[in-house]
């Protein structure tokens, strides 16, 4: 007895379209950042984002947020610290776990780097209805916590 295995189609995995449109995304806001002289990368806006809505987070929580290891974590951390866009302090309840916040430099940066991702997603998005987007939202949401279990 033979077993049918459909056939795999790039065109209908949703791993690799999200992987696909991520790449894309990633590399055009990688572009418009260069050009306009931050000094931040796709990944490094990553970071400062999670800041930027709720600052002095833990280190391991944005290690988390980011869904990256805790030396990957460190070592972005590190990077952004030496060109003075965050600051990490010790958190006063556990000496371990480090508290991040933007500084006012990382802060100005934010204000600018959002401002260009947010042309870039509109334009990503240009020609699709809230319903679908909301929709596509809710199964990418749903397929990450699937695998994060």
């Amino acid at each position: 007895m033979t077993i049918s295995i459909p056939k795999y189609r790039l065109e209908k995995s949703l791993g690799h379209l999200a992987a696909r449109f991520s790449r894309v995304v990633l590399r055009r806001i990688n572009i418009a950042l260069a050009q306009e002289g931050l000094p931040i990368t796709a990944d490094q806006y990553s970071f400062l984002i999670q800041l930027w809505e709720r600052n002095g987070l833990p280190q391991g929580v944005l290690a988390e947020k980011t869904v990256k290891d805790k030396t990957t974590m460190a070592r972005l951390a590190a990077g952004l610290e030496s060109i003075g866009l965050i600051v990490r302090v010790p958190s006063t309840t556990d000496a371990r776990e480090r508290l991040v916040f933007l500084s006012d430099e990382g802060k100005r940066i934010m204000d600018r780097a959002t401002l260009l991702v947010r042309e870039i997603i509109g334009e990503a998005q240009q020609g699709i209805d809230e319903a679908q987007l909301e929709t596509c939202r809710d199964v990418l949401r749903r397929a990450c916590s699937n695998l994060l279990k």
